[in-house]
């Protein structure tokens, strides 16, 4: 492949590895803006070059390294990066709809502003990376890991998280409505002024999990572990929570008013006085609300 300076991409990415390996005569690769659509760079590596605007769709690049590249801007719709690695890497505004990017890394890298959308993120590897204002919608990002991942102001509508790892994540004021988090594990994240409704967390685990002022409204939570979780101003409006445990856990303003609680466990009376119920509540021991203080509704049939 001959580029839009008329030198051949093969002699590039030698010259490329030469700079990496600090030899004589190594030039760092800079594709900023060139047009390189339908490229073969399996296995290349790219790893520091610059990449800022560069159109790469539809591009071949599994097994590739990318690590701390720079890939502002850049546009890799429908490309395939199965297994590439894209650790450090800044990807900021650049477009991602339709990647193919199974068991890739993408740990400590920087995602602002970039559009992730019916994208397959099956397995890849988010720990420590800063997503910002980013679209994931539509995308399956079954079993992927987002350790101590920062995640603010970015839309997931309707994708799926299916027994992804958030262990110590923090998400703050992002939309999640319809997607699926079915035996997700959040120990110890912090899911705050996020929207979950109608989401499906069907056996997750939120041990030690802070979810303050997240909206659950209408979402399945059965069989969930809330043990020593803060709860405080979340609202689990209409949701079920069946079979759920609530040992330890701080209810303080929570909001269960139309919830269904049935043969949810470790609940005390102190935690259900300080939560909301209502008429439409279904209490642990399969009665209605709301909670009456020494009614023993709060122990399961």
């Amino acid at each position: 492949m001959v580029t839009s300076i008329g030198m051949h991409l093969e002699k590039i990415l030698e010259n490329h590895r030469a700079w990496l390996e600090k030899r004589e005569g190594g030039i760092r690769a800079d594709f900023s803006g060139y047009t390189m659509t339908e490229s073969r760079l399996e296995a290349a590596d790219l790893s520091r070059a610059i990449l800022r605007g560069v159109y790469l769709m539809e591009s071949e690049l599994t097994d590739a390294k990318l690590v701390q590249a720079s890939l502002e801007m850049a546009d890799l719709r429908k490309s395939v990066l199965t297994n590439a690695d894209l650790t450090g890497a800044d990807l900021s505004q650049a477009q991602l709809d339709h990647v193919w990017m199974p068991n890739a890394s993408l740990s400590e890298s920087r995602l602002v502003g970039v559009a992730v959308r019916k994208a397959n993120l099956q397995n890849v590897r988010f720990l420590d990376a800063v997503l910002q204002g980013c679209d994931l919608s539509y995308s399956n990002a079954a079993k992927a890991s987002f350790h101590q991942a920062r995640v603010f102001e970015c839309v997931c509508m309707d994708a799926v998280f299916q027994k992804a790892l958030f262990y110590r994540a923090r998400v703050q004021l992002s939309k999640f409505r319809g997607a699926s988090f079915a035996e997700c594990n959040f120990s110890s994240a912090q899911l705050h002024n996020c929207d979950f409704a109608s989401t499906d967390f069907t056996e997750a685990k939120l041990p030690k999990a802070d979810l303050c002022r997240s909206s659950f409204t209408r979402a399945q939570l059965p069989y969930c572990d809330f043990r020593e979780a803060i709860l405080k101003g979340a609202s689990f409006n209409g949701a079920n929570l069946t079979g759920a445990r609530f040992g330890g856990a701080s209810l303080y303003t929570a909001d269960l008013r139309g919830a269904d609680l049935s043969s949810a466990r470790e609940l005390t009376q102190e935690q259900l006085m300080q939560a909301l119920t209502d008429s439409d509540t279904v209490l642990p021991n399969g009665s209605r609300g709301p909670y009456m203080k020494r009614s023993g509704a709060e122990r399961p049939r």
